[in-house]
């Protein structure tokens, strides 16, 4: 929903701050108070076209803020764009739109700067305006049979056919990559081929690497190491006082005073396991020695192992011997896919004609339940648009095509089919538009050339009517909902805006007393003169305030009459 409209410098508008709550929110006062600039502003931060013209007199920039709290599946939705746009998600959607003369207009959305595109995109489907085409949902012909499929309560049906549709275009884009130009298939099978023999005839083996760089050590630094185990050897146990000669001194003296003290018994053990422990570490410092050598032909060997390895892996854009030798195993894999294409070229054909098939009758199914599903809603959306004194208006539900196709038709091969009205999707094969013929004897025509912006809002409002308990907008804007109505006209009206916001948001700019009494919250717009400026000011009415508001729209003059009748209205 909307949270708050913050306006500066917008036409007539120095400074506005409009906190906006849930339910059925009604902006009244006189003609050319300002009441539909406020709309105006609102359809600005939505993306709507922006021009200097907006900007109040002897000012430099026009500025419209809103904040939006939108529900947890929608919000959801708004944050996964804001990411792919990359900008901070949160848990509101705050939009800053400037207007400047200089021609510098800027786009921020929660605080980052983007564009009208971005912002027309994020906000799609946020708030519907009545007498502003662009924001009104229901002129998007393309959401029109997810609104017939609501209705309908299809939604099992819809995922059957998403789920066939999936399998269907998976197929088709398998076949596409088979179906490659011949000579492009050949020369990528003589590349991957080239590539295998050189990774093969390199005759890798997984662990390879930290073997060789053990052996490259070892061989690079073989005469160091070679000096440091002849001096460790000549200390433990060749060398004049080695460490083995000490120690057996050590057993030996050691020993013969234990003969007069029985404790130093364990002692003698402890020496004569380190002088053992010595002489065998000296053994294998012998035998170490004898293996090792230098060997600059074998270290010129393994370094050039080593390159080759390299070369190889940054190549093939690797990081490691196990992982060149996967990729070897993907391009073998692949080498097969292409060298067997023509067999899986049949296969896939037989197994895309079969999914075809059932997708198709998924289809059929979905569109016998959604032909019913329009005609009910046809006939509940006349009803509602009768109370609303346009009884003679025919709503249709135009689903193309006009008459379910046969049972056998060849998706696949019938290349004089029409592509429009059998061309699977993930909504089966249907076109779903609302029309719609206000008078008598005129062809219905598509929503969005309804000329009458009141007729529009009260087209909006039936279809809002039936459809609100599953339509996912949250607000609607009714700027022109009154016009051209009265009496009992204008009763029926207000009683279904109110019922509407028992689901949705309503915001609603009327001249209508049995209108502005159904609202929940009430504020008034006023034009007035400061210091020589025309500007208009916004004013939240309490109680009292509302029955003087509802008796001027009854009567003009506030009398206690007019008091009376609006008291009696707004407790209905």
């Amino acid at each position: 929903m909307l949270s708050h409209l913050v306006i500066r410098n917008f036409a007539i508008i120095e400074h506005l701050e409009i906190p906006f709550e849930e339910g059925y929110t009604v902006f009244t006062g006189e003609t050319g108070a300002g009441k539909s600039i406020i709309i105006d502003a609102l359809n600005l931060i939505l993306g709507g076209r922006a021009s200097t013209d907006v900007i109040r007199t002897d000012e430099d920039e026009a500025a419209v803020e809103g904040i939006f709290e939108p529900d947890g599946a929608r919000l959801e939705r708004i944050n996964e764009k804001l990411e792919a746009q990359g900008i901070e998600p949160s848990d509101q959607l705050v939009v800053r739109r400037r207007v400047r003369h200089s021609g510098r207009n800027k786009v921020f959305i929660n605080g980052s700067l983007s564009t009208v595109t971005a912002l027309r995109e994020i906000t799609r489907g946020l708030v519907d305006i009545s007498g502003q085409h662009e924001h009104y949902s229901l002129l998007d012909a393309d959401g029109h049979i997810d609104l017939v499929d609501s209705i309908g309560e299809l939604d099992d049906e819809r995922r059957r056919m998403s789920e066939a549709y999936g399998e269907v275009k998976e197929l088709r884009d398998r076949l596409e990559q088979l179906r490659t130009d011949v000579q492009e298939r050949l020369n990528r099978i003589d590349f991957l081929e080239y590539q295998l023999q050189e990774i093969d005839e390199a005759g890798l083996a997984e662990g390879e690497e930290e073997e060789l760089d053990e052996e490259f050590n070892r061989l690079k630094y073989a005469e160091k190491i070679g000096d440091s185990a002849q001096k460790a050897l000549q200390v433990t146990y060749e060398g004049n006082q080695s460490a083995a000669e000490q120690l057996s001194i050590a057993v030996k003296e050691l020993r013969g005073a234990a003969q007069h003290d029985a404790e130093l018994e364990a002692l003698v053990d402890e020496l004569e396991e380190a002088r053992i422990e010595t002489e065998e570490t000296a053994m294998a410092l012998q035998d170490y020695l004898s293996d090792i050598e230098v060997n600059p032909a074998r270290l010129d060997k393994v370094v050039e192992r080593i390159d080759l390895i390299q070369r190889l892996k940054r190549k093939h854009g690797v990081e490691s011997v196990n992982a060149l030798l996967q990729k070897a195993d993907e391009m073998r894999q692949e080498v097969d896919t292409l060298q067997n294409a023509e067999q899986r070229t049949k296969e896939l054909e037989t197994k895309l004609e079969q999914a075809e098939r059932e997708a198709f009758q998924v289809a059929r199914e979905l569109s016998q339940k959604r032909r019913e599903a329009a005609a009910s809603l046809r006939e509940r959306i006349e009803a509602e648009l009768a109370d609303l004194s346009m009884e003679d208006t025919r709503f249709l539900v135009d689903i193309r095509p006009g008459e379910m196709p046969p049972e056998d038709v060849d998706l696949a091969g019938d290349e004089d089919r029409d592509e429009r009205s059998l061309t699977l999707s993930k909504t089966g094969f249907d076109d779903v538009e609302f029309l719609i013929a206000p008078n008598v004897g005129e062809e219905p025509r598509p929503l969005a050339k309804i000329a009458s912006g009141g007729e529009l809002s009260r087209i909006m409002l039936a279809i809002k009517s039936v459809l609100m308990e599953r339509d996912s907008v949250e607000t609607y804007i009714f700027d022109e909902v009154d016009a051209g109505i009265g009496g009992k006209t204008a009763d029926v009206v207000g009683e279904k805006i109110a019922r509407t916001a028992e689901s949705h948001q309503i915001v609603c700019i009327s001249h209508l007393p049995q209108i502005a009494s159904r609202g929940d919250h009430h504020y008034h717009v006023e034009k007035h003169q400061t210091d020589g400026r025309t500007q208009s000011t916004v004013q939240r009415l309490d109680d009292d305030e509302r029955v003087g508001e509802v008796a001027r729209m009854i009567g003009g003059e506030v009398s206690n009459k007019t008091r009376d009748a609006a008291r009696e209205m707004l407790e209905r």
